[in-house]
């Protein structure tokens, strides 16, 4: 981890990371995925179903995802730095 890239990172704070990272990038990005693959694996009647169930779902996991890996990184900053969180 590049040590100098995350405290630029926690200094904009934990609430931004997770909305950007977990949120955005992992559950929008992942819902998006997950349904056009879907859809081309096993088409169904109505195409938006997956859609919107996918954009409530995948999000919500990406916030509990974003948090994992603030604390993962937020971890390995404090033992690289030796500063506490």
């Amino acid at each position: 981890m590049n040590m100098e890239k995350w405290a630029k990172t926690r200094e904009k704070g934990k609430q931004r990371f997770v909305l950007v990272n977990g949120v955005l990038g992992w559950g929008v990005t992942t819902a998006i995925l997950w349904s056009v693959l879907m859809e081309l694996i096993e088409p169904s009647q109505n195409i938006w179903v997956r859609p919107i169930i996918a954009l409530i779902i995948f999000p919500i996991a990406g916030v509990v995802f974003g948090h994992l890996m603030w604390d993962k990184s937020e971890k390995a900053y404090e033992k690289e730095t030796g500063k506490a969180l």
